[in-house]
């Protein structure tokens, strides 16, 4: 059978379905997705980017559904089960997460002439914690 057809028959196809339930999961569903995501070896800033990223389906209906301090608290709880202390830089900022686009117009913005943007502002990464690439032109 080509790759590209699909086979109903076909025992070890993988099939995806939703269940309806009167209960809410969302609890267990985010402890799952951070559980995940710490045993691949993902900090906490980059899971909670996870949740704040709207291409993450399950994870973003989550952060909608109860809020950033739910996330956060459970990725703490989580992470605390696994002997991993969680320390939030903005602690007093909770619930507020800072739009990408502004921080890299700032960076821009703020940047030396001489010098290259990323000295300027080192804490521009992608929600993988890898860093951005520098499209200077």
């Amino acid at each position: 059978m080509p790759k590209d057809e699909f086979d109903f028959e076909d025992p070890l196809e993988l099939n995806g379905v939703s269940v309806d339930c009167a209960e809410d999961t969302t609890d267990a569903m985010t402890e799952c997705f951070v559980e995940e995501f710490m045993r691949l070896g993902y900090n906490h800033k980059q899971i909670l980017a996870l949740f704040r990223n709207p291409h993450y389906l399950g994870m973003h209906l989550a952060m909608e559904k109860r809020g950033e301090q739910f996330v956060r608290e459970t990725i703490a709880e989580v992470f605390a089960r696994r002997g991993q202390a969680v320390e939030w830089a903005d602690q007093g900022r909770a619930g507020v997460s800072p739009a990408p686009q502004t921080q890299l117009a700032d960076a821009s913005v703020n940047a030396p002439e001489s010098g290259d943007r990323r000295d300027a502002c080192p804490a521009l990464t992608d929600p993988m914690g890898a860093p951005l690439p520098d499209l200077t032109i």
